[in-house]
């Protein structure tokens, strides 16, 4: 007895040190939701990547059910990079499972449609979620969550998904930079500390839309396009739901175009070094810490 509970304590610690080290996948029940803790402030989700579809998941029958093709692949990419340049990883959360089993950008309700094993592999990629920001937060006062979409879209341009819709974005810049858009806005955090205005970091200059362009590739919202053309993804439930200031937890929802960015391993690569050359400016500019090899990562600028 005694050297069982030794065994189960050796691999309660084993499971722990596990966790903690940055760039070792940890998964889920039956491997449908991978969390590769990272030692950046930087977390990414992908919840339409997967493609695994389970025979003990049925289909779901309402909502949309089509994958966003390479994304998880995409995201695999901007962590190597950050990696390469950093030597350090960012936290990613990966669905494996395909959308038509389970859309982890939903409530769950609309996600798993009740299926048990659906809920499950939800409520795993949210905590992921949670636990990741909650160690960004610890160790550099701050999150920046980007959940990583792919869209087909008319217009191949990147939409950068704050929780404004196109309507919104259409506003004056009096009613975007009013407390009520600012409380609404993913962005929140940032505001709040009374560097940049909420239009500024929504489409002036210095926004992520406006660093991407500068790096060759279109966004919007960004002051050559300060309002998007629709259709256009505004940041849905999972932005919603975790981007909370009071939490110190910051991002946006980005919907990458396939042609000329998702549909080669070469294009994904070239997206992949423009985002991470873009993030090594904006997060000390945002949220005053740097991730530049070499350098303190809490140093605030």
């Amino acid at each position: 007895m005694l050297f069982f509970l030794r065994c189960l304590l050796i691999a309660a610690f084993d499971g722990c040190a596990q966790e903690l080290k940055p760039g070792a996948s940890l998964f889920g029940q039956h491997d449908y939701i991978e969390y590769i803790p990272g030692d950046l402030p930087l977390v990414i989700a992908v919840p339409h990547g997967g493609r695994e579809k389970p025979a003990v998941i049925p289909d779901r029958t309402n909502g949309v059910v089509v994958m966003d093709a390479n994304t998880q692949e995409l995201a695999r990419a901007i962590a190597a990079v950050l990696h390469v340049d950093t030597g350090r990883h960012p936290h990613l959360i990966i669905c494996h499972l395909h959308r038509s089993k389970l859309d982890a950008n939903r409530d769950i309700v609309e996600a798993a449609e009740g299926n048990s094993l659906a809920e499950q592999a939800w409520k795993e990629h949210h905590a992921f979620i949670e636990k990741a920001c909650a160690k960004a937060v610890g160790q550099f006062g701050v999150a920046f969550l980007i959940d990583l979409h792919g869209h087909s879209h008319p217009d191949p341009r990147i939409e950068l998904g704050y929780l404004h819709s196109a309507l919104d974005l259409a506003d004056c810049e009096e009613v975007l930079n009013s407390s009520g858009a600012i409380a609404a806005s993913s962005l929140r955090w940032i505001v709040e500390r009374g560097t940049p205005s909420h239009t500024d970091l929504l489409r002036g200059p210095q926004s992520l839309g406006a660093m991407l362009e500068r790096e060759g590739f279109p966004a919007t919202p960004s002051p050559r396009m300060p309002l998007p053309t629709e259709p256009f993804f505004r940041g849905g439930y999972t932005i919603a739901r975790h981007c909370k200031s009071d939490k110190n937890v910051t991002g946006l929802q980005i919907e990458a175009n396939r042609p000329r960015l998702r549909d080669t391993a070469e294009n994904r690569q070239a997206f992949a070094n423009a985002l991470v050359k873009v993030l090594t400016v904006y997060l000390p500019l945002h949220l005053g810490v740097k991730i530049d090899k070499g350098k303190p990562l809490s140093e605030a600028l």
